[in-house]
């Protein structure tokens, strides 16, 4: 980022960090604080069908010439300096330089993974939204919510607005900050962030594809740790089908234990060397005596619905098979 300026220090930064609800909170901020008739950019991920979903101003994707552009200077100026860069930092530094060149009035930046080491925490943040904590990526960030608490965490600095939805029993691993405000939903979260930024607009909430969507008898979402999916049967557990697929890095047999028994869980094999197995998922599904069929791909479960009510869910990879 030297070698590029550090574009990221001449944005104001609202960072998004949590364990769930991280794009919701974000696409919704992003369409309230346009309201304001400024440029308002947007980073979240991962994406549903292009890459470039990822970086958005005013809830327009980057244009192909213009992220084509960037990633070639970043990629030149890498190679010219022997720096390795991985595909998220290289996505990162893309939207910090875009969203500077265009001079965004607020850049509103998704945490990937953690927090601390995470390459969007290379910029400061005005205010930091810590939306929920629950265990996910526990390889990486430990299998106790006090370790993944702190790490997550490192995203606050000392002149930060903290807004968050933890406990206040996890609140102690919150570095010190210029203020805590204590917020139990989305909305809330985002009506105190417009309050800290002292604008007169009102909180808007909208859609995100791939989060609670309905089409017809089908419901998509995203959800794919085992927070996520208890929030998604508390709206709704009367689901006929579940047509579910998972990464093997996931707390898959956790997750299927949340699944409702009155449901039959169609179990998929994903597009991508990360899936696991459908035969995984029918044994696990098995032990927890639940009733299981397997499928090649989610198209095909898909096309095994008559009219049944249905979750599709599990992963950005089964909801982006599924909305293809």
């Amino acid at each position: 980022m030297n070698l590029l300026g550090n574009p990221q220090n001449e944005l104001e930064i609202i960072t998004v960090g949590g364990t769930n609800a991280k794009g919701s909170t974000c696409y919704s901020l992003s369409k309230t604080l346009m309201q304001t008739g400024g440029n308002i950019g947007c980073f979240t991920s991962p994406h549903l069908h292009s890459v470039r979903e990822r970086i958005k101003i005013n809830n327009q994707n980057i244009d192909p010439n213009t992220f084509g552009e960037y990633i070639l200077k970043i990629k030149e100026l890498a190679n010219d300096n022997n720096i390795q860069i991985t595909y998220f930092e290289m996505l990162t530094a893309v939207a910090y330089l875009y969203f500077k060149e265009e001079k965004v009035d607020y850049a509103i930046m998704e945490i990937g993974l953690g927090g601390e080491w995470d390459a969007v925490n290379v910029g400061n943040a005005q205010i930091a939204i810590l939306t929920t904590l629950g265990q996910d990526h526990t390889e990486y960030l430990g299998h106790n919510l006090e370790d993944i608490a702190k790490t997550k965490a490192k995203i606050v600095r000392k002149d930060s607005i903290v807004i968050t939805g933890w406990d206040e029993k996890y609140h102690k691993y919150i570095p010190q900050s210029s203020k805590l405000i204590k917020g139990n939903s989305i909305e809330e979260w985002i009506t105190n962030c417009v309050k800290c930024l002292n604008l007169s607009i009102v909180t808007q909430m909208c859609s995100v594809p791939g989060r609670l969507e309905r089409y017809t008898n089908f419901t998509l979402d995203t959800a794919h740790n085992v927070q996520a999916i208890k929030h998604i049967l508390e709206n709704e557990n009367n689901y006929q089908k579940i047509i579910l697929g998972m990464l093997q890095d996931k707390d898959i047999e956790n997750f299927i234990c949340e699944l409702p028994n009155n449901s039959v869980i169609l179990g998929c094999d994903l597009n991508t060397e990360r899936s696991t197995s459908s035969e995984n998922i029918a044994n696990l599904c098995r032990k927890a005596k639940l009733s299981c069929k397997k499928f090649e791909s989610v198209e095909k479960a898909i096309k095994s619905i008559k009219n049944e009510n249905t979750l599709i869910t599990g992963s950005f990879y089964t909801v982006s098979e599924a909305r293809t």
